[in-house]
């Protein structure tokens, strides 16, 4: 069983180091072509319509059945995370943390029945924290960019151009992620959807809070008249002091943050400590039977006493 592991652990090792050197290699030719992805694919296809269907496509939106966009479904949390992996690509990253995720259930546990679905337990909650984790870098830097972005809608608007040329030279002009998205906004609205429409599966395709507001300004001003420049612009500057509030509640919790992730993780690290010192220690219990029930047990006392620790440090505004 242990020249198994050693070998699977081998076999994962190799396969980390293979790609940490296909992205050494390739990492500026990405990198360049994350500058602005639906441009890159626009210079290759020389098709607008093709370039929006294959941006469509990564992003998980062609999708049969009414499940595709259900609320707090993890497939929306990894089209909001801006991922595109291919399948293998995702087996491997599964592979991997799943065989990391059974190395920590061993280091843990001592029976191969409690190890086996602590292990896949330990790899679907990996899993779902990187992409929470990738897709709140993502919108953070979307919002960042958001105010840059209706500056210049107001001054194409300001030059006497028409909204949908004002979002479209948003489109080519911002980097990614807001320069693909508002691209593809306008590819929308190129091929005919409503403005309305277009900026619904907008919001649902970045998933940042900032753009409901946008969409409830543009559409107020659209359907009433007014001078939609001008609403914009006070927009883009309550952005930019909700991002100021934002920083000021960071710094004022930053104490009870860091209280916080040092309560809900000292369990752990003092059941480490002492499965390190004394691996022995915790045998009786599981020579009793009821190993596996008490593990689960704890693990959810103790992510319920996270969640309500976060609760206490997090602010809504």
């Amino acid at each position: 069983m242990s020249i198994i592991i050693i070998y699977a652990f081998t076999f994962a090792a190799v396969l980390l180091i293979a790609e940490l050197i296909l992205r050494r290699l390739f990492g500026r030719q990405r990198a360049a072509r994350e500058v602005n992805e639906r441009l890159e694919r626009l210079k290759l296809r020389q098709d607008q319509s093709g370039a929006y269907s294959s941006l469509l496509q990564d992003r998980s939106l062609f999708r049969r059945g009414a499940g595709a966009f259900s609320p707090g479904d993890l497939t929306r949390l990894y089209r909001q995370s801006g991922l595109v992996l291919s399948r293998q690509r995702r087996v491997v990253y599964v592979i991997v943390i799943l065989l990391g995720s059974f190395m920590v259930a061993q280091w843990i546990a001592s029976t191969i029945w409690v190890q086996i679905p602590l292990a896949l337990v330990i790899c679907a909650a990996t899993i779902v924290f990187l992409i929470i984790q990738i897709r709140a870098a993502r919108i953070k830097k979307f919002v960042t960019q958001l105010p840059s972005a209706i500056d210049i809608i107001v001054r194409s608007l300001s030059a006497g151009h028409p909204l949908n040329a004002a979002i479209a030279l948003v489109g080519r002009e911002m980097p990614d992620p807001i320069g693909s998205e508002f691209g593809m906004l306008s590819d929308q609205l190129t091929f005919g959807l409503e403005l309305d429409q277009a900026m619904l599966s907008m919001i649902d395709r970045v998933g940042a809070d900032e753009l409901n507001l946008l969409a409830v300004t543009v559409s107020v001003q659209r359907n009433t008249g007014g001078n939609l420049g001008e609403a914009l612009e006070n927009l883009s500057r309550m952005i930019r002091d909700r991002a100021l509030l934002r920083g000021k509640i960071k710094a004022i919790s930053a104490e009870g943050r860091i209280t916080a992730v040092i309560m809900a993780l000292f369990p752990a690290f003092l059941f480490l400590m002492i499965r390190t010192l004394v691996p022995t220690y915790f045998d009786p219990v599981w020579e009793t039977g009821y190993g596996t029930q008490i593990v689960f047990g704890i693990l959810a006392v103790m992510a319920f006493g996270a969640l309500i620790l976060r609760r206490l440090v997090t602010f809504d505004f």
